[in-house]
């Protein structure tokens, strides 16, 4: 997509809708959720020390209690840019907001150091990429083109990481990052600073954005529309949008039904996920996330085809030409359990919860002597 002058206002509005679908993980409103029911879990914690809750305290000021989480998840509407938004969860959201600033730059897109990569690329890792094969190197519904984890090398100068993302190292570097700026007690904005300032606020909603793009689907393979599950993939819907920002953000439909019930799908989860990975070492943790949140593909692309109904045949689609119950609704099989997949969606979401509130707890103890180094990556 080349730059063009003075675009209308509503062809600003349409590229940013496409460029969310394909690039970004959950939508702006979710990882905002997730970053602030994160912190309160924390603030609510009997281990948490009591430091660390006043950092947080200041650094996620704001925050609402879970019937306003609630009563923001019915009906908000935010479309991709934080609005009213401060601190953590802010900061939370700013890689996709990175990642919008670079659009339609192409070749000219600004590069992210140590990687080499513009932003976008640091939102997922196409795990068929790594297959030996290359005639492998693409989805297929039988999952038999997902690698073992042996097969991708914790090395960032291999050179299938430009193409298959980065997210792995760039989940090491942020919390290596959070850690150093803890230690130094770099712990907040300063007046006048920004965006030149470096904290840990900053850090954490750095860790917390890639953290929750770990546990989304689509952000660990190379068809990250689930095009394969229609006849023309070059006309299929974007099943990508389906699964992230449509049930609470929509254009055109506030899901009301729909979101209450996954508002109390995702408090049930909150309650009943566990975290499955127990490494320490944030490569290889991250793959895992990756590897198992793959399993998930068939499900979501089932779905697609359902809710699509006579769409599904690869003809031309409009937007608001889909049965959202159907989708979300639809009962599939994920990891010998049956389920919604509603409740997968709210299944991945709760995993990010708890994913982010560990790390950020192994963080502070770590910057203050209180754990042990994790083992140590590519990233320096």
């Amino acid at each position: 997509m080349k730059r063009q002058p003075l675009l209308p206002p509503l062809c600003v509005g349409v590229i940013i809708v496409c460029i969310a679908g394909d690039a970004l993980a959950w939508s702006t409103k979710e990882h905002i959720l997730l970053t602030r029911i994160t912190v309160s879990r924390l603030l609510a914690r009997e281990d948490t020390p009591a430091e660390m809750k006043a950092w947080l305290r200041e650094a996620a000021p704001g925050l609402p209690d879970l019937a306003g989480e609630k009563d923001f998840l019915l009906h908000a509407r935010l479309g991709p840019f934080p609005r009213g938004v401060d601190g953590i969860a802010y900061w939370a959201v700013v890689p996709d907001l990175q990642a919008l600033a670079d659009s339609g730059a192409g070749d000219r897109a600004k590069k992210v150091e140590p990687f080499g990569v513009p932003e976008r690329a640091l939102h997922f890792i196409d795990l068929e990429l790594f297959m030996e094969d290359e005639s492998r190197r693409r989805f297929k519904p039988d999952l038999s083109n997902k690698p073992r984890i042996e097969d991708i090398p914790c090395d960032m100068a291999d050179p299938r990481f430009e193409r298959a993302g980065m997210l792995p190292f760039r989940v090491e570097q942020c919390y290596g990052e959070l850690v150093e700026s803890l230690r130094d007690g770099r712990l907040n904005d300063r007046p006048g600073q920004f965006p030149r300032d470096d904290h840990a606020a900053k850090w954490a909603g750095y860790l917390a954005h890639y953290v929750q793009d770990n546990t989304q689907p689509h952000h660990a393979t190379v068809d990250y529309r689930s095009a394969s599950y229609f006849t023309d993939p070059r006309t299929a819907p974007n099943v990508h949008a389906d699964m992230e920002f449509r049930l609470v953000d929509d254009e055109y439909n506030d899901f009301a039904d729909l979101r209450v019930a996954f508002w109390e799908a995702f408090v049930k989860a909150l309650e009943d996920v566990q975290d499955p990975v127990t490494t320490e070492d944030l490569f290889r943790a991250t793959l895992e996330v990756a590897m198992q949140s793959y399993d998930a593909l068939p499900l979501i692309g089932q779905a697609a085809v359902v809710a699509y109904g006579a769409h599904a045949g690869g003809e031309p689609r409009r937007f608001r030409d889909f049965d959202a119950p159907a989708f979300y609704g639809f009962r599939g099989v994920y990891q010998g359990r049956e389920l919604t997949l509603l409740e997968l969606k709210a299944r991945q979401m709760a995993w990010a919860v708890k994913r982010l509130e560990g790390l950020l707890l192994r963080a502070w103890r770590e910057s203050h002597g209180d754990a042990k180094a994790p083992p140590q990556g590519s990233i320096k």
